[in-house]
């Protein structure tokens, strides 16, 4: 008795039927023409187009048709694209990490302004603490320190440097999706009081994400993409203008976030970025000596006639005493 077993092909894709003597090909189901099951054959596709009016009336025009109707894509899922789920935190998740005090003071040329404390960071208790942040490193080779300092050296920045630190969020996360837009916003009238109480000549916003905040929170709507740029903004943007006390309000300079997750800029970018700012700096802290030089300068003028007086006045006083001695002689 002899056995029937199929066997399949793995070029042809046909099915074979083995027999006690030779193999006998049975049928192919490799694709030579159209499809009957989806009524693509000429005979059918010409029936259905002249019922529709149309002017198809082969099968590989009926073909392709009725491809194009179907769009099919292997793994595609019926109907819109689902929404990704928020990635936002709630105060509550970093409850158990603290915030980092700002490092602020008089006479700054610039108040950097960050976007929040990261876990790295919240821990160390120091701004910019985790190792893969750029932000001690450009400002060093920015030009606005004249060394690299640590982390745990955020504290002489004012008094040192005539630079400050702050944030725009004051609580902890791991990254800026844990954030809200509503959060960041708020945190933008805080800047301007922070402006206004120490008087910076300019702000550095770390990251555009900042900027884009505290522009929704100053114009009521979202920065288009032509309006978006780094480098120095105009001077109708300063923050924390206060006219009434002879305030102009501090230049708004923008640059790339220094964290390490922000990989869509070149690091000679984000550098050139820090040595525009760095130059700007260099040049007021010049200015400024030379102001104080020219102050005490003055002020030493204005003392040499009141001293001259003072001895002309002894002089005349010793004088005058010798002849009244003469005379009572």
């Amino acid at each position: 008795m002899s056995s029937n077993r199929v066997l399949r092909s793995a070029g042809s894709r046909s099915e074979i039927t083995e027999t006690g003597n030779e193999p006998v090909e049975e049928k192919s189901t490799t694709f030579k023409g159209t499809i009957d099951k989806f009524s693509m054959s000429s005979s059918k596709s010409v029936a259905s187009s002249t019922a529709e009016g149309s002017k198809e009336t082969t099968g590989t025009s009926t073909k392709r048709k009725y491809t194009d109707l179907l769009s099919y894509k292997p793994g595609a899922a019926p109907g819109p694209p689902k929404k990704k789920s928020s990635s936002y935190a709630p105060p509550s998740k970093y409850a158990h990490l603290k915030g980092v005090p700002d490092q602020l003071g008089d006479n700054m040329f610039c108040m950097l302004i960050g976007l929040n404390p990261g876990i790295a960071t919240s821990q160390a208790g120091h701004c910019y603490a985790n190792p893969s942040n750029l932000f001690w490193r450009m400002l060093h080779q920015g030009g606005l320190t004249t060394r690299q300092c640590k982390p745990q050296e955020d504290v002489i920045l004012p008094a040192e440097f005539n630079l400050g630190t702050t944030n725009i969020v004051g609580r902890p996360t791991a990254s800026q999706a844990e954030l809200s837009l509503e959060e960041m916003d708020e945190g933008v009238a805080d800047l301007e009081r922070k402006c206004r109480r120490y008087r910076p000549e300019s702000v550095c916003l770390i990251g555009k994400a900042i900027w884009e905040s505290v522009f929704r929170a100053k114009h009521g709507r979202k920065m288009t993409k032509t309006e978006f740029k780094f480098g120095w903004q105009h001077n109708k943007e300063n923050m924390g203008v206060d006219k009434k006390n002879g305030y102009p309000g501090a230049r708004v300079y923008v640059v790339v976030s220094t964290s390490g997750l922000a990989a869509g800029y070149s690091l000679e970018y984000k550098l050139q970025l820090w040595k525009d700012l760095g130059s700007w700096i260099n040049k007021r802290r010049a200015e400024r000596l030379e102001e104080s030089a020219t102050k005490v300068e003055a002020e030493e003028v204005a003392e040499e006639p009141a001293a001259s007086t003072s001895a002309s006045t002894a002089a005349a006083e010793e004088t005058s005493a010798s002849t009244s001695s003469i005379k009572a002689e």
